[in-house]
């Protein structure tokens, strides 16, 4: 019986994480299952929260926020289980046979090396557009084959997201997850929608700031596309995700954000030429990314 690893990563968030961790301890676990919560820094107790009402649990503290991927990275080099279940913080787990089903799709899934979940609003209990890990929004109730998946709802062999070599800690926040995709499926793994394993994702009101957001995802996006992607793609993501950002900046007053994130991304351009000669994906790859709608032109 494959075991299951539950990570979540939290930075003061004591009640969210309080009631995602009542989920969970409620039901029925396996022999050699396990949570792993990371605490990113937090002020507000949430250890001691965790240490004294849910005692079962690993918690692993750092003293300062050194971002989700490194977090992430750390659980999984000291978790045990086979297979490692990603939760943000702010999600909550409804279905009494949520692990389960999630252990029971790994045994007979073989061919499954992440599987995306479900992320359903809890105010309509229908995913977000940007939630759903596949180009066609409309298809968010079929199970398919994708070429991303979400990291606030999802599960990763544990052999496979070591073999990719785990999450880029550079990133610190935004798409990390596309940046993994890249390389497991330069490496022939395969990722699967599977909208019967559904979660909540209410957004805490615990928010990051918004102007920080536009930051980190615009260079993010430019730092990804350089190292993966043929130039031709790189200069059209970088003009239509320029745009986005543009606009996102200027609605929220932060244009500071969207020239903050423009000269990072492109200063970090020359320090991914390096990881781009090893990286760079194969015609093969890039036609398998289409097949299945990957992100290369958007």
């Amino acid at each position: 019986m494959s075991t299951l690893s539950v990570v979540i990563v939290t930075q003061d968030r004591r009640e969210e994480l309080r009631r995602l961790l009542s989920d969970l301890t409620a039901m029925t676990d396996a022999a050699g299952d396990e949570i792993v919560v990371v605490d990113n820094g937090s002020a507000d107790g949430t250890v001691e929260m965790v240490r004294e009402n849910f005692p079962a649990a690993s918690v692993l503290v750092h003293p300062v926020n050194r971002g989700a991927p490194a977090a992430r990275n750390a659980a999984a080099r000291t978790a045990r289980g086979e297979i490692l279940v990603f939760l943000d913080d702010d999600t909550r787990v409804e279905d009494p046979r949520f692990l389960e089903r999630v252990r029971k799709l790994f045994e007979t899934e073989r061919e499954a090396a992440v599987v995306a979940f479900r992320i359903l609003d809890p105010a309509t209990r229908k995913p977000r557009r940007f939630e759903i890990p596949h180009r066609r929004k409309d298809r968010f109730e079929e199970p398919c084959e994708t070429s991303t998946f979400i990291s606030a709802g999802c599960a990763v062999r544990r052999n496979v997201y070591e073999t990719v070599g785990g999450m880029d800690e550079s990133l610190t926040y935004g798409f990390e997850e596309l940046d993994f995709s890249y390389r497991a499926i330069a490496r022939g793994f395969r990722i699967f929608y599977r909208p019967d394993l559904w979660i909540l994702h209410s957004f805490s009101p615990t928010a990051r700031s918004r102007g920080r957001r536009i930051y980190y995802l615009y260079r993010n996006k430019i730092r990804i596309s350089a190292r993966y992607l043929p130039w031709r793609m790189f200069v059209v993501q970088l003009g239509v995700w320029s745009g986005y950002f543009l606009k996102e900046a200027l609605r929220i007053g932060r244009p500071d954000a969207f020239l903050a994130g423009l000269a990072s991304g492109l200063a970090g351009v020359p320090g991914q030429l390096e990881s781009r000669r090893r990286d760079r994906l194969s015609a093969g790859t890039l036609n398998r990314l289409r097949r299945l709608e990957g992100r290369l032109y958007y």
